[in-house]
């Protein structure tokens, strides 16, 4: 979603350490000017005190989605666009 709105924001995957166990995740990247930003929308389901342990930056091109994320990711960008058309 956010890669839509904002085409040079890389895919990051991580590896988040919420206090019980290591827990695959996602997030976005800018880079702008010698600075990188994270921006997670979700990061709140994790519980107070979480850690990023390893991360990468993601290609994009060759992330090799499934056609089931993909129709996710369909849905849920006509939804963000009904919504911000009314």
């Amino acid at each position: 979603m956010v890669q839509w709105y904002y085409p040079d924001a890389e895919i990051v995957s991580g590896k988040i350490w919420t206090g019980l166990r290591l827990e695959q995740h996602f997030w976005n990247e800018f880079r702008s000017e010698g600075r990188t930003e994270w921006v997670d929308l979700s990061w709140k389901q994790f519980p107070s005190g979480s850690l990023v342990k390893d991360y990468k930056v993601l290609d994009r091109e060759t992330l090799g989605d499934s056609q089931g994320t993909l129709d996710r990711c369909s849905l849920l960008l006509r939804r963000v666009q009904d919504r911000l058309s009314n």
